[in-house]
């Protein structure tokens, strides 16, 4: 027994690969004999999913993820692009680097380089955490066209108790503005108590739902710590020729 809505969401993934070019949603939806409401929110979530590409209000069209499951895996496609980014910043601070990938409102842990310091903090691949609870979710969110990132904060707020919502809704927004202004996303012990964690979005090198972040334990965080791995965050969420030299 199919599931409809399995059905036609790969309705609308092989009619958006048939035609070889991104397309309205009047012509998706009437070409996979789709209501139009019901292509919209299907189209969503393969947006926020990360399959579907839309140039701000306009056409959809697939996006490079479906080719990385087929040839290389999600994960190892994404592990090629940000491993010597990753290895730049370990060579520099000697903390743990960790990857995160955006799928719907977690971030799911791709790889991790571990710091050689005895005292760390380690999560292992696979793991996830709420997207707002991490300096990771908090880079790549903060980055995100202005109706898919509020669709993720209304989604996260909803896991909060319904009388801390709209206090738990501002809170989040003013903390992704602050990501925005400052280039990279700052957390201190919000996952795990005593770790600090400094992210930046990888949109810069062809991977919007990416991050990369440095975990620390905040008594190795001082003043002069925070404003290295700021700086050095800043330069991978801006793509700058230096992170590049130091990456070849």
């Amino acid at each position: 027994m199919s599931i409809a809505v399995i059905d036609r969401a790969f309705s609308i993934i092989e009619v958006l690969a048939r035609a070889g070019q991104p397309l309205a949603l009047t012509e998706l939806a009437a070409e996979s004999r789709l209501p139009k409401p019901t292509a919209h929110r299907i189209l969503k979530s393969l947006r926020d999913l990360g399959y579907v590409t839309q140039a701000g209000r306009g056409a959809y069209g697939l996006s490079d993820r479906l080719v990385s499951l087929r040839h290389f895996g999600r994960d190892e496609a994404v592990r090629k692009k940000a491993g010597p980014l990753m290895s730049v910043l370990h060579a520099e601070f000697d903390e743990t680097v960790n990857l995160g990938l955006l799928e719907g409102i977690y971030i799911r842990y791709a790889h991790v380089i571990e710091t050689t310091q005895p005292l760390r903090w380690i999560v292992k691949p696979g793991a996830r955490d709420l997207f707002h609870t991490t300096a990771l979710g908090r880079a790549i969110v903060a980055h995100l066209p202005e109706e898919q990132q509020a669709r993720l904060i209304t989604k996260a707020c909803a896991t909060a108790p319904r009388t801390q919502r709209k206090t738990a809704r501002a809170k989040l927004e003013k903390a992704l503005t602050t990501t925005r202004q400052l280039g990279c996303a700052i957390e201190e012990e919000e996952t795990v108590a005593g770790v600090a964690c400094v992210a930046a979005p990888l949109g810069a090198f062809g991977e919007v739902l990416a991050a990369i972040s440095v975990s620390i334990p905040v008594h190795r965080f001082p003043s002069a710590q925070r404003v290295a791995l700021v700086r050095a965050m800043r330069r991978v969420s801006r793509a700058d020729d230096t992170v590049h030299a130091a990456s070849a």
